[in-house]
């Protein structure tokens, strides 16, 4: 019976070029789980816990449905990450103050008391992450990765309609 099928492709090498998309995409990658993988460990929340707290403290009182919209999260994941918060006691649920089926997810008493450890875990994470970086290309690198995210946003709008 004769083999049908193709070899196998190689992967890839790497490219060694600097400026490769690849190499863009596996920095910002790596740099993000770093960022989360230490800020995780320190907390003892997960990424997408963090990201339902920090946008609470910004915007407080939310429904599941507006968060899952905010954050580009499904609603049931929103549901499933405040269950979790609200275990440890970090969120509440309270009703809706004009719709009384709706719930609205609030910080909790506990959370505000506690809030300055996340963020001296931050301070202290941006600290080593930075270290040995002068202001000057600091400053630079946060002013290209701005203009990089808006460049994505004009892409986003252009792909979607939303221009």
């Amino acid at each position: 019976m004769k083999n049908n099928k193709a070899p196998a492709a190689k992967p890839e090498a790497e490219s060694d070029d600097p400026l490769s998309p690849e190499k863009f995409v596996r920095t910002i990658t790596e740099l993000g789980v770093m960022l989360a993988t230490i800020y995780d460990r320190r907390t003892g929340l997960t990424r997408n816990q963090t990201r339902i707290v920090v946008e609470l403290l910004e915007r407080d009182g939310q429904t599941q449905t507006e968060l899952a919209n905010t954050l580009a999260m499904h609603k049931v994941s929103v549901g499933i990450y405040a269950a979790e918060l609200e275990a440890m006691g970090l969120v509440e649920r309270r009703t809706h103050p004009t719709d009384g089926r709706a719930k609205c997810i609030w910080v909790s008493p506990l959370l505000h008391a506690n809030k300055h450890i996340g963020r001296e875990h931050y301070a202290a994470i941006h600290r080593a992450a930075t270290s040995g970086i002068a202001d000057k290309d600091y400053l630079t690198m946060l002013k290209c990765m701005e203009r990089m995210f808006e460049n994505l946003k004009a892409l986003d709008a252009e792909e979607t309609g939303s221009a």
